[in-house]
């Protein structure tokens, strides 16, 4: 499912972060839920709750998470079997509530007869219209557009309705019931049927998928809608069948792909809806039907891509084989989709790297570090490859990931001057740019 936390995640919360004492640190995943939350949750405060202490003491390094991680409050320790530690966790929720800075806001009583009536209509229909909303909000003098809009926004936070605003794709689905959203999208990820058909969801599966009165015939595609707006599947034949890519095989094909390594990202936490939405983004381009849950293989132009995510060491490889000249516009296009969604996700901010064709024993290279050492006028850098010692040109390895004048274009008009011997004065380079010596 955590493809779907971008649905409930949201800001203006507490959260609280269950572990299991009787786990490690490692295997509570701690570092990947916390991430998980700064990415989706802005700077809401966790409190950590770590259940079980009467099996075993809550054991985990205090210091250092406090540190790593402002947005950790509390820790406390439980035992729901015995009641210990209940009123402390209590007291923590409470405690950190109340220091929220909005929840002491005044507002209108109006707002709140509006939030009381979503909410009763919400009982009876499980989604209506924005006209339909704007009319709620007219009966009940909330009146002004920034006030319905700032209201709206609220709601959505505090999960009494779904309303993407900030998205002018998603606005026009209206005011939505979360839970009615929520549970169909879990009921097409949970469904055997799909999982036994290797994620390809059909119309007809999807009627005995939502088979429920809450979701009458004509509402069903709706469900399916708002997963392609979510980028959690695409369509095969429009309206008819799609790909879910969550579902799809984990085992990664046979190929025949001599492409060469071109560039990698390395990330905090690798959330697998990164993936799951890089394949939606790319679909058009996908080769002979080689696609997997963590990996695609690619066709754009005269050139074939091999990206790939591994979960576990967090990062996402990039191969291109074909035309060389060709090779970086294909990995731009690549790059580009991603890093839409790595900006999408705040805080995720992973590391990009480069690896180096001539020394396939060395690490990739860190590519702010190459524009760097660019910038700065070292152009060649020598790299350790196995036995070995290997000259890395700079500049040759940045252009094959993106041109020299776009390198030059985003590192600003800067000019550097390398000049033997003595000089007395003043230099004027350029458009009357002094240099003081």
């Amino acid at each position: 499912m955590h493809a779907t936390h971008q649905f409930f995640l949201s800001r203006r919360s507490v959260y609280v972060l269950v572990l299991d004492t009787r786990l490690s640190q490692e295997e509570n995943r701690l570092d990947y839920w916390l991430k998980i939350i700064q990415a989706f949750g802005g700077n809401s405060p966790v409190i950590i709750v770590g259940n079980k202490i009467d099996q075993h003491p809550l054991d985990i390094d205090r210091n250092s998470i406090f540190k790593k991680y402002p947005i950790v409050e509390d820790i406390v320790g439980t035992s729901a079997a015995l009641s210990i530690g209940i009123d402390d966790f209590k007291s923590a929720i409470i405690k950190r509530v109340n220091l929220l800075a909005y929840v002491r806001d005044l507002l209108p009583e109006s707002w709140f007869t509006v939030k009381t009536k979503l909410e009763e209509l919400g009982k009876q229909s499980n989604f209506i219209t924005h006209d339909k909303y704007l009319d709620l909000c007219a009966e009940n003098e909330v009146s002004d557009e920034t006030s319905q809009r700032t209201l709206i926004g609220f709601l959505h936070d505090l999960g009494v309705v779904l309303h993407f605003q900030d998205d002018p794709r998603l606005e026009a689905l209206g005011i939505l019931n979360p839970q009615w959203v929520t549970n169909g999208v879990y009921k097409i990820l949970n469904s055997h049927a799909l999982f036994q058909h290797k994620g390809v969801l059909t119309v007809s599966m999807l009627d005995e998928i939502l088979n429920l009165p809450e979701y009458p015939r004509g509402k069903r595609l709706f469900i399916v809608d708002m997963m392609k707006k979510f980028e959690l599947c695409y369509d095969i034949e429009s309206d008819k069948t799609f790909l879910v890519p969550d579902l799809l095989p984990k085992d990664q094909p046979d190929l025949s792909f001599n492409g060469i390594p071109a560039f990698e990202y390395v990330y905090p936490v690798l959330p697998s809806s990164v993936v799951t939405r890089f394949i939606v983004r790319m679909n058009q381009h996908i080769c002979d039907g080689f696609v997997w849950r963590t990996g695609v293989v690619l066709k754009i132009g005269d050139n074939k891509a091999l990206v790939k995510a591994d979960i576990e060491d967090r990062k996402i490889t990039i191969a291109i084989d074909g035309v060389e000249h060709t090779r970086r516009d294909a990995l731009s296009a690549i790059r580009y989709q991603l890093d839409e969604i790595h900006n999408s996700i705040k805080g995720l901010n992973p590391e990009k790297r480069v690896p180096i064709p001539e020394a396939p024993n060395a690490g990739p290279l860190e590519y702010d570090y190459l524009l760097q050492l660019e910038r700065d006028g070292f152009y060649e850098l020598p790299v350790k490859d196995g036995n070995r010692l290997v000259k890395v040109d700079v500049r040759k390895l940045l252009s094959g990931v993106v041109s020299e004048a776009e390198r030059r274009q985003s590192a600003g008009n800067t000019t550097n001057i390398y000049i033997g011997g003595s000089v007395s004065g003043t230099i004027i380079a350029g458009d009357d740019n002094e240099v003081q010596r």
